[in-house]
């Protein structure tokens, strides 16, 4: 009985085994690494191969720089009316002035024009001419006069750059008369040196306000009548005292840098 169950045990492990060979094989086969699979089938005709598709960092024209940023309209004018300094000026204003017991006077009109540029500034030449005067209870003059000047204009503060600040050197020569209340009258001749200090406050492009004042004035009078002449010399440096205040209007003619 045993010698016939015999070859039907070998026959049962012989099968066994061999279930077991295919089971571990089938394991390693879902196992297989990633690497070793081919992926090819996962992708469409769609896709990109990155190895051989080169991007043209420069087909894209856009600069966002801080300097390029756009800006409004208000900071874009008040950046030229700081910038351009115009090539040419002129001035119509009027000023006055007050003594211990005289009030001082003027009308103007000047011509400015640009000598030079520096790095944020403007050196400018004025021509002008001026018919002031004074007044007080005993004595009245008038005089027309020629002045020049050599001023630099230039922002007051970096940020408020739409007011410059004006200084210079100012040389005038004027005729005319003094008039006394009992009707005594005689001609008179005026040289002024001074240094001139001011601002201009941009109003727009073309148009500002300048006020200009001198805060140290030398000065040679004669005064003629008939065949007697004197002359008389004075210095001061005062602030409205003996010095006009003057306030003029300002058109601009070719504003530019260069």
């Amino acid at each position: 009985m045993k010698t016939k169950l015999l070859p039907l045990i070998v026959l049962g492990f012989l099968l066994i085994n061999t279930n077991t060979k295919l089971q571990s094989q089938s394991l390693f086969e879902n196992n297989t690494p990633l690497n070793a699979l081919d992926l090819s089938s996962s992708f469409t005709s769609e896709t990109i191969d990155i190895r051989t598709y080169d991007i043209n960092i420069d087909d894209f024209k856009l600069d966002y720089s801080v300097e390029n940023a756009p800006k409004s309209i208000t900071e874009h004018d008040a950046e030229a009316m700081v910038l351009n300094y115009a090539l040419s000026m002129v001035a119509f204003g009027a000023g006055f002035g007050f003594n211990s017991d005289q009030t001082l006077w003027c009308l103007q009109a000047e011509y400015y024009l640009r000598l030079a540029m520096l790095k944020r500034a403007a050196i400018y030449g004025a021509l002008g001419a001026t018919y002031d005067g004074s007044s007080s209870d005993f004595v009245n003059s008038t005089l027309l006069s020629i002045t020049l000047k050599v001023l630099m204009f230039a922002p007051l503060v970096k940020q408020f750059q739409q007011v410059r600040f004006i200084y210079g050197v100012l040389a005038a020569y004027g005729f005319g008369n003094e008039k006394f209340e009992d009707g005594f009258k005689y001609d008179i001749t005026r040289l002024t040196l001074g240094l001139v200090v001011g601002f201009q406050i941009m109003l727009a492009q073309q148009w500002s306000l300048m006020l200009q004042t001198n805060i140290f004035n030398y000065q040679e009078q004669t005064r003629t009548y008939e065949e007697f002449e004197s002359k008389d010399y004075s210095r001061w440096a005062l602030i409205n005292k003996r010095n006009i205040l003057a306030i003029s209007l300002i058109y601009a003619f070719g504003n530019s840098n260069r």
